[in-house]
């Protein structure tokens, strides 16, 4: 086959088209020459300015997306951002390769006594005898301990699981009683959704989830990660559902920024120098279109160690990082772990704290009591809507930044919980 040569294409008067010629006289050539970089200038203008956003512009919010805001008040101009965070793999390997068996211990409780007060939380009498068998329980000096059958957990309707879970609450039968995974309004159906796990352990999970009030719960985690066939597939759960929902907040700084007004509100916290801020402050007013501040500069050093992080798996002899431990150091160079201790946690809060109908200061303290007037939450309020916070006692919690509704969906209870607010007194 003949391959066609390639030829240049014609230039100039070779084309067979007159060509067009110009003549200058020396002062011509000047004001063209002019003309031509005038005119470049202009392009060149014109076209920085339409790529480069204007002041007003360039701390714009878009309207459709709803994870992101602005708000000003007393603490400036704050930026927040909703975001998910999921614990890391290196903390998942345990319990997704050695998934422990579940277990419910009953202290200073006989099998007869546990018997009844399993009736008395939803229950059936055949159950608990079908269930109650040698393999399952154990008596201890110290109590009974039970491992509920496979075929019992499964067999449970959501409305009999809620029931019985919530009865058992608070009574330290199971960590996953006192402190289930959440998942608060319809995010449910985005774990249901994930890409990442198998159909045959979606149905498994959905079949152990069980309602309190707006929001879903799971408490029977270890039963669910024993069902599940692999590593991979464990690992996959586990990361999943250890998703949280936290915001990730910051300062605008503008150049007509009032950094004295900044100053008045973040910088008497304890702990925090508000001189070793103010220059980067200062700088970032300085840009001819400001700049970005994250609120890890502006909040002492406990909480900007730990926020948007997952503890370690806890070690014998840790302290039991909660939501009053972490409350009450918030503002602390050292952990007082006394805060362990709910009896000295609440003297503490009576001695040195008194109520407020709504909180505006860095610092200010959010708890939540149950109807029996019990604290079974704290946090610390940040801004705007925003509160410091770590929702458990365990390591699978983080520590993390919330809007004040969506901590209220992670605490369901009927009837709801009442939301305090406390302020530290002067010294």
């Amino acid at each position: 086959m003949n391959k066609a040569k390639k030829t240049s294409p014609p230039t100039g008067p070779a084309t067979g088209r007159p060509a067009n010629t110009f003549h200058f006289n020396l002062t011509g050539l000047v004001v063209f020459s002019l003309v031509l970089m005038a005119g470049a200038s202009f392009i060149t203008f014109k076209l920085s300015a339409a790529g480069r956003p204007k002041l007003a512009e360039a701390f714009a919010v878009d309207p459709n997306d709803k994870s992101r805001s602005i708000h000003v008040g007393a603490w400036g101009e704050l930026i927040t951002r909703d975001i998910q965070l999921e614990r890391p793999d290196e903390y998942l390997s345990t319990e997704a390769t050695d998934p422990a068996v579940e277990k419910w211990t009953f202290s200073g409780m006989k099998p007869e006594a546990v018997k009844a007060l399993l009736v008395s939380c939803g229950l059936s009498a055949a159950q608990i005898d079908g269930a109650f068998t040698a393999n399952a329980v154990t008596q201890t000096g110290a109590g009974t301990e039970f491992r509920p059958p496979e075929d019992l957990v499964f067999s449970l309707s959501p409305e009999t699981r809620g029931k019985l879970y919530q009865g058992l609450t608070g009574k330290n039968v199971n960590i996953y009683f006192d402190y289930p995974f959440v998942f608060p309004d319809d995010s449910i159906e985005t774990i249901y959704a994930d890409p990442r796990l198998q159909p045959d352990d979606v149905a498994l999970l959905k079949k152990l989830v069980y309602p309190n009030g707006s929001a879903n719960q799971l408490s029977d985690y270890a039963t669910m990660m024993h069902k599940i066939p692999t590593v991979d597939r464990r690992m996959a759960m586990a990361r999943v559902l250890s998703r949280q929902s936290a915001v990730f907040a910051g300062l605008v700084i503008k150049p007509d920024a009032d950094i004295d007004k900044i100053a008045a509100y973040w910088g008497h916290t304890p702990n925090v120098r508000f001189t070793d801020i103010r220059p980067l402050l200062e700088a970032l007013k300085a840009l001819p279109e400001g700049g970005n501040l994250s609120l890890f500069y502006l909040l002492p050093k406990f909480a900007r160690d730990r926020l948007y992080t997952f503890p370690l798996p806890s070690q014998p002899g840790d302290p039991i990082m909660d939501c009053h431990w972490s409350t009450f150091n918030f503002a602390s160079e050292t952990p007082d772990n006394r805060f362990n201790n709910p009896d000295y946690a609440i003297q503490y809060i009576r001695n040195n704290y008194y109520n407020i109908a709504t909180p505006s200061i860095c610092g200010d303290v959010l708890l939540l009591m149950n109807d029996k007037e019990e604290i079974k939450h704290s946090a610390v309020y940040l801004a705007d809507d925003l509160v410091f916070t770590k929702n458990g006692n365990n390591y699978s919690q983080p520590w993390m930044i919330m809007h004040i509704h969506d901590l209220l969906s992670f605490y369901p209870a009927s009837p709801p919980m009442k939301l305090v607010y406390m302020r530290r007194k002067v010294d």
